[in-house]
């Protein structure tokens, strides 16, 4: 709390006109902590937040917990959303925030507005800082898209190693959140105020909602979806820049290098690319220097995760866990001391992830020249087709290479002929149409940059990729679709075998 002290009177959060300084953040903070703690929260016990929205008083809710002690799971509610019930149960919270309707678990609940107003009428005195180093801070749940949802907890130390290795010369004056507040943009909000710059919280992310915060507010920085960074290509208002924007970190899926290409030589400013996970924060990064580099003679770094952050060492192992030369495609394993504790309450799978103080990330890639990660797939999402391994990310990457397609997405699925087949979703550039004829085309390339083997056997032209509540391709969603299960089947789709695409408007 003594950087607020320090930063009294200058901004730091503000919701379109509504600005708070450094001095009431503070004072909101404390009445908060207060009041959570009349309810009940204290060091060590469970705090779940759930909210509808991207809302700035989630952040507040975050810092009061922070200063308890408490360990705290944040969920953002919606329609993409998986096992919201299970996570309620599973954190064991002592009380549950929310300003959306949540299943009743026995547990306690009390209205996010509610909160507010109790706090409003306490006083504003000072809570000593309760937290210690080993206490587990938060307990974030993986996407659940291959499954259950995975708790990952990760304790303040961790936190405290995750900060410090952060880049002080990316700060800019406005820091502008518009993806969730309780994954990656929250710990960016929090990092952001621990250094004194202000937050900007734009909810719902739109390109021309996006593009007049950043011309109000000039000087901006912001963390990217990859699916933002698309939507904002293909707005007529955004492809060609964004006035004000001078900072883009960007990450949650892999990016397509073509794609990137456009947005960083259409917009300018500095990029970097974080590649990491809730159960190990940043693992590499393709930093603004690599980005120079990409568009002026090194294109293929644009296909990178980028070299390991300070701190953090990186090895690729085969199947039994012995590292593999550079250039060969194996498991990505880490470690560092922003690691995760566990995985909550399952020490079964804590013991598959933790290895002689590694991670395993479950992310299939390979060295290249100069110690940049390529990563090629996950584990799970691998397609075996005839015995082979095809990887996804290659595929997606040669499928957007083509002018008329603006996303692929790949999956796999059962094949009585070759054990797997390769099955794309692809959505068109602006000015064109999903034809046959394109996605031929584009299969083609696929070919001639990778093997037959990887030439996707069945193709589906979609309006837009569904995507999870983390901006992730759901793909899980497209390969119940796929297998036709209810009401997930594919509609309005003939596919045809061989490498013959069909059409989906």
């Amino acid at each position: 709390m003594e950087s607020f002290e320090r930063h009294a009177e200058r901004p730091a959060i503000g919701v379109g006109s509504r600005v708070a300084s450094y001095a009431e953040l503070l004072d909101a903070v404390y009445r908060l902590a207060g009041a959570l703690a009349e309810a009940g929260v204290r060091r060590g016990s469970g705090l779940a937040c759930v909210t509808g929205r991207n809302r700035a008083e989630a952040l507040t809710v975050r810092l009061a917990a922070h200063v308890l002690g408490a360990r705290l799971t944040q969920v953002l509610a919606g329609p993409a959303l998986y096992g919201l019930e299970f996570i309620l149960r599973d954190c064991r919270p002592g009380l549950v925030v929310h300003d959306v309707p949540v299943p009743a678990t026995g547990v306690p609940r009390l209205g996010l507005d509610e909160l507010l107003r109790r706090a409003d009428a306490r006083e504003g005195t000072v809570v000593p800082v309760r937290a210690r180093e080993d206490d587990v801070a938060r307990v974030t749940y993986t996407g659940g898209t291959t499954g259950r949802p995975k708790g990952v907890a990760s304790t303040f130390g961790a936190m405290a190693a995750r900060n410090s290795a952060r880049d002080a010369g990316w700060a800019e004056p406005v820091y502008l959140s518009v993806t969730s507040l309780a994954q990656r943009s929250g710990g960016r909000c929090v990092e952001q105020l621990r250094a004194g710059g202000r937050v900007e919280v734009l909810d719902p992310f739109g390109p021309r909602e996006f593009a007049a915060a950043c011309r109000r507010l000039g000087r901006v920085s912001t963390y990217l979806t990859t699916s933002m960074v698309y939507r904002l290509l293909d707005d007529p208002e955004t492809a060609a820049g964004v006035p004000g924007l001078e900072a883009v970190s960007y990450g949650d899926s892999p990016v397509h290098p073509e794609r990137l290409r456009e947005a960083v030589s259409r917009w300018g400013g500095r990029w970097q690319q974080g590649y990491g996970m809730n159960e190990a924060a940043v693992i590499c990064r393709l930093t603004p220097a690599d980005h120079e580099a990409a568009v002026t003679g090194r294109p293929e770094l644009l296909a990178s995760a980028g070299r390991p952050v300070a701190g953090v060492e990186v090895e690729v192992r085969d199947e039994r866990g012995a590292a593999v030369s550079g250039g060969r495609t194996g498991e990505v394993w880490m470690r560092s001391a922003a690691m995760m504790a566990g995985y909550w309450g399952r020490p079964d799978l804590t013991d598959g992830a933790l290895s002689g103080g590694w991670l395993r990330t479950g992310d299939l890639g390979h060295l290249g020249p100069d110690g940049y990660l390529f990563l090629d797939d996950r584990v799970k999402d691998v397609v075996m087709v005839d015995g082979d391994n095809v990887y996804c990310v290659p595929v997606e990457a040669a499928l957007t290479r083509h002018p008329g397609v603006a996303r692929a997405v790949v999956v796999g699925r059962h094949s009585d002929l070759t054990g797997e087949e390769v099955c794309a979703f692809l959505v068109p550039a602006a000015g064109w149409t999903g034809s046959a004829e394109t996605a031929a085309e584009a299969c083609d390339l696929v070919e001639k940059a990778l093997a037959p083997a990887h030439r996707p056997t069945a193709v589906f032209w979609e309006r837009e990729v569904p995507l999870t509540a983390r901006g992730k391709p759901d793909k899980r969603l497209l390969r119940e679709r796929l297998s036709g299960g209810g009401s997930a089947a594919v509609a309005g789709s003939s596919p045809v075998t061989g490498g013959g695409p069909s059409t989906r408007r």
